[in-house]
């Protein structure tokens, strides 16, 4: 993981400066020219998808925590705003907790704990990634609250098996597989010809997985 958009530019900048091209996968930074190209996937469009799947699977109404991602990390910022801008159009689902668990698992169990016993009557988690959520429903689980519904981001094999299992109602897949052969596509091209991508900043569409799509997931792709 990065050390955040701003904090990352300087090592890039260095790799630029001894002569070695950077080709950024699932992270931006905040400068352009610095990197030869940034593959990412379009978070905001992403967390929009979740959000409405999120309102659905709520059925428009009840007490809601969000799980933050790091908040150095730009990603963390967007796909909390892409929620936002769907769900504060629901005035019956409130939002008892906002709370950063640092992508961590561990953080995120230990958040959760705290936050149900001080809300007890909550009805759903919608968490910035897949391994928050995943800490998440184990304590929500260990609490007795399967019942909780839990929506991540990422599309990991752990979240697909969750989903498949009952647990976790729904994730998004960030397109990391594609993201991965494009970068090396791009890399081999400037390396052989010193041809640049048309655009630095590349944004590749997320895919909504929930339970219809859930067993087609594999490794951050979509099989047919």
């Amino acid at each position: 993981d990065n050390a955040g958009a701003d904090a990352s530019v300087a090592a890039v900048q260095k790799a630029k400066d001894a002569g070695v091209p950077s080709f950024l996968i699932d992270r931006e930074i905040n400068a352009i020219g610095v990197a030869v190209a940034q593959i990412v996937s379009n978070n905001y469009q992403g967390a929009q998808l979740g959000a409405q799947e999120f309102v659905k699977l709520m059925g428009e109404k009840g007490n809601y925590v969000e799980l933050v991602g790091k908040e150095s990390d730009t990603n963390a910022g967007i796909r909390s705003k892409g929620y936002h801008d769907v769900i504060d159009d629901y005035p019956d689902l409130k939002m008892v907790a906002q709370q950063s668990a640092n992508w961590s698992q561990t953080e995120a169990y230990a958040k959760m704990e705290s936050i149900l016993q001080a809300n007890p009557d909550i009805k759903g988690v919608i968490s910035g990634n897949d391994t928050m959520a995943m800490g998440a429903h184990a304590a929500l689980a260990a609490a007795g609250r399967k019942d909780v519904i839990v929506v991540g981001f990422d599309g990991s094999n752990d979240v697909r098996d969750s989903i498949a299992s009952g647990g976790i109602k729904a994730t998004v897949l960030q397109p990391a597989y594609a993201q991965a052969q494009m970068a090396i596509e791009q890399a081999n091209d400037f390396i052989k010809n010193k041809k640049s991508p048309a655009e630095e900043k590349q944004l590749m569409d997320c895919v909504l997985i929930n339970g219809d799509n859930a067993a087609k997931l594999e490794t951050f792709a979509l099989t047919n």
